[in-house]
């Protein structure tokens, strides 16, 4: 309950960066979270100086890969690669609040097909209740391809009231989840993107 995770921010761009592969990683099992701030700095001391070409590196805010876990409040900022990555069965987020990185490229970012929330291929069952990724990429032109991403026609994968939004810099993000809803970037500034995927509502 109540973690906190940094990583750089208290050291200037003059003095070794901090750096790790993943903030939290659960390999246990009927484990429940709540109020989990995971966040790669985007500023340092002692001027305030934004982070600049992908320094103080982690790849993951979080990487889920036991069963039935349960997260309350989870933020996840700034991160490299996919933000948060669920591999467990039966997960469960109510409330998601998600910052992609601003210092990054189309290159290492945009073009690997990186998201702020991604639920793995093969999960079965997944619950996401309330969730937005947004997008700020402050230094390059980059277009994400999705805020989410997850395993489509499939009954026990339901996403509701996600969705993505374009809070200032350049490019954007180009769906709310895979390759459903609209795109936000300057022309809908401040505006989210909502959609909910419920397939077995659907049927």
């Amino acid at each position: 309950y109540d973690i906190f995770c940094r990583i750089g921010g208290d050291r200037g761009a003059s003095m070794p960066e901090a750096r790790t592969n993943k903030m939290v990683l659960i390999n246990s099992s009927n484990v429940v979270g709540d109020n989990l701030w995971l966040w790669r700095a985007d500023h340092e001391v002692p001027n305030n100086v934004g982070v600049k070409d992908s320094r103080n590196k982690v790849f993951n805010a979080l990487e889920v890969n036991g069963d039935n876990v349960i997260m309350y409040g989870l933020f996840a900022e700034h991160t490299l690669h996919d933000l948060t990555v669920w591999n467990g069965e039966n997960g469960k987020t109510f409330f998601y609040q998600c910052e992609l990185p601003y210092d990054v490229k189309q290159q290492n970012f945009g073009d690997q097909g990186y998201a702020g929330y991604v639920v793995a291929e093969h999960v079965q069952t997944h619950t996401l209740r309330g969730g937005g990724v947004y997008s700020y990429f402050r230094d390059h032109e980059v277009h994400c391809h999705c805020g989410f991403r997850a395993p489509e026609c499939r009954s026990g994968i339901n996403l509701l009231n996600i969705f993505t939004v374009y809070l200032n810099g350049n490019g954007g993000i180009n769906h709310v989840l895979n390759l459903q809803g609209d795109k936000c970037s300057s022309e809908t500034q401040g505006v989210p993107h909502f959609l909910s995927y419920f397939p077995m509502a659907q049927a």
